[in-house]
């Protein structure tokens, strides 16, 4: 059985809509297929949406809490809602446990629910069989966002590389080399294994998944994928990529109704902090210089904005 785990964060109707096309993608795969939603909204009004959507086939007790049991296009769904907005990392645990409780599955998908399948049909028996290679743990297919850049697959980046250097050059950071810059994105792609996979859609096996405990509880968003990478990594499992299966990633739709530009990076430097410390162990000195440098970046970039806009108002400036 493969389960696709969908985490809900008001938008009912979005991931309704997701799990439809996902169905009409999906007719010709060999593994059964079932589906794992949790509404981490808090919201009885979102999760009334997705429970009218699908006929309810019976309720369960879980953990103190009702699970609703569904069906959509033959396939079972079940639908649970969290108690509160416990981020990422803590709502795909809660679906990969209900996955393990109640489905036995052999395959999680986690998946955004902003995603379009750019192929006639899913090919997921392809991403099973690349998993199914000896020491692979994760499987990622292609993924463009909405300019057509490329979000597939990624390399190790050093802490300081990643959020040191470019920052500190800002706004001049444009002259650095490619290898020196902030993006982590593994262009060209030439051999697996990859060191991570874009965490909006990616394909493990059950028991790898908890064989490292899942996901790491201590972030709210992000660096969920970097995390569980280095997690397998440190057991010896593999990452790979596979370029034949496309998706179109219209990225972070929900997190952005309720986050700007500057609240998500700031959650992304905290996040990714606590991985390099804790994962890769950087060094205090490196945390503090880094640390000091994303700080002054934030207000060179207020300041920037600031003058970009007086100057446009003026005339002196156009984008």
């Amino acid at each position: 059985m493969l389960t696709f785990i969908l985490l809900d964060y008001r938008s009912a109707e979005q991931t309704v809509t997701y799990i439809h096309h996902l169905c009409e993608k999906i007719i010709k795969v060999q593994e059964p297929i079932s589906f794992v939603v949790v509404d981490n909204s808090v919201d009885s009004s979102n999760f009334d949406f997705l429970s009218k959507a699908f006929k309810t086939i019976e309720k369960k007790n879980w953990n103190g809490s009702i699970i609703e049991k569904k069906e959509v296009d033959g396939k079972p769904l079940y639908l649970w809602a969290n108690v509160e907005n416990a981020g990422y990392a803590r709502g795909n645990n809660a679906g990969a446990k209900i996955a393990l409780d109640y489905i036995k599955s052999d395959y999680l998908l986690f998946s955004n629910n902003d995603l379009v399948v750019l192929d006639p049909l899913l090919d997921l028996d392809r991403l099973i069989l690349e998993q199914k290679k000896e020491g692979v743990a994760i499987v990622g297919p292609s993924i463009i966002g909405k300019n057509g850049e490329k979000q597939n697959p990624y390399k190790e980046k050093s802490f300081f590389l990643r959020w040191g250097l470019e920052y500190l050059l800002y706004p001049c950071g444009s002259i650095l080399p490619q290898s020196y810059r902030s993006g982590d994105v593994l262009e060209p792609f030439t051999s697996n294994p990859v060191f991570r996979v874009m965490g909006s859609f990616f394909l493990i096996s059950s028991s790898s998944f908890w064989l490292v405990d899942g996901m790491d509880p201590h972030t709210f968003l992000f660096a969920e994928e970097l995390i569980l990478a280095k997690r397998l990594q440190q057991v010896n499992l593999l990452v790979h990529y596979v370029d034949s299966v496309h998706l179109l990633h219209n990225h972070s739709t929900s997190i952005n109704k309720y986050y700007n530009q500057t609240e998500r990076l700031k959650q992304r430097f905290k996040s990714e902090l606590y991985y390099y410390q804790k994962y890769v162990g950087v060094g205090k000195f490196i945390v503090f210089v880094v640390k000091k440098i994303f700080s002054s970046y934030l207000i060179r970039k207020k300041a920037t904005m600031i003058i970009k806009k007086t100057l446009k108002k003026t005339g002196c400036f156009s984008e």
